[in-house]
């Protein structure tokens, strides 16, 4: 099994239902913030299930789910359909769209699962999507001395904030003996630093920079927006 077996398959990453609730609730509230009044074309790529979806979408004039894994877009064609202004595209869909058609592409949760290459190869796809003055949004990338117990102790943090933690101390001791915990053992997490993701930028004519704070509850991990270079 690897990462998108698992995203595609059955699991749960939350410790309850508040937890998963929050969780989406407060990275929509965080996307939608970083948006402009009014965007034209939204793309949160790698979107998972998306449950703020609704949120966002009324702060644009098109929002575009995609996920690599069809089980997840199958459940996100089912939720959505009907809505005016939300569409499911799988990444090969994606990466067909007209040059310069989209405002904002978010990636949140997605690089720690992607290689170095694969990533830089997916951000040299998606940056010719880009408007003139478009933005590529990556939230929730973990740098090299962020740990294990780093992310538990945000998580508790964040039960202790939304009343959920003794749901969060079972929630953790049952991730220790899921597949979560032993893909991550056997694949790792990609890892960047500041430096790495300001480098990458340059190397695809984007120029990487990191925000004041990341999207969602874990504020050891990074968020940077990237634009292109000026000529």
């Amino acid at each position: 099994m690897n990462w998108l077996d698992f995203w595609n398959g059955n699991h749960s990453i939350y410790v309850c239902d508040k937890h998963r609730q929050r969780h989406h609730e407060r990275i929509g509230e965080d996307i939608v913030q970083r948006l402009p009044p009014r965007t034209g074309v939204v793309i949160d790529y790698g979107c998972g299930e998306a449950l703020s979806a609704h949120h966002i979408a009324r702060h644009c004039d098109r929002l575009i789910l995609s996920d690599a894994a069809p089980s997840v877009r199958q459940k996100l064609e089912e939720l959505h359909h009907g809505a005016a202004n939300i569409s499911v595209l799988a990444p090969d869909a994606v990466r067909e769209m007209d040059a310069g058609s989209v405002d904002c592409v978010i990636i949140n949760s997605v690089l720690q699962y992607l290689s170095p290459d694969d990533t830089e190869g997916l951000l040299k796809d998606l940056s010719p999507l880009l408007a003139s003055n478009g933005r590529i949004i990556i939230g929730d990338i973990i740098p090299p001395d962020h740990t294990v117990l780093a992310d538990a102790g945000a998580l508790l943090h964040f039960a202790w904030q939304e009343q959920f933690m003794t749901e969060a101390m079972i929630g953790l001791m049952r991730t220790f003996l899921s597949d979560y915990r032993k893909i991550r053992a056997a694949y790792g997490l990609t890892c960047y630093s500041v430096h790495d993701m300001e480098s990458m930028g340059n190397r695809l004519g984007l120029k990487a920079q990191r925000t004041p704070l990341n999207i969602g509850h874990d504020q050891g991990r990074m968020t940077f927006e990237l634009q292109r270079l000026a000529a």
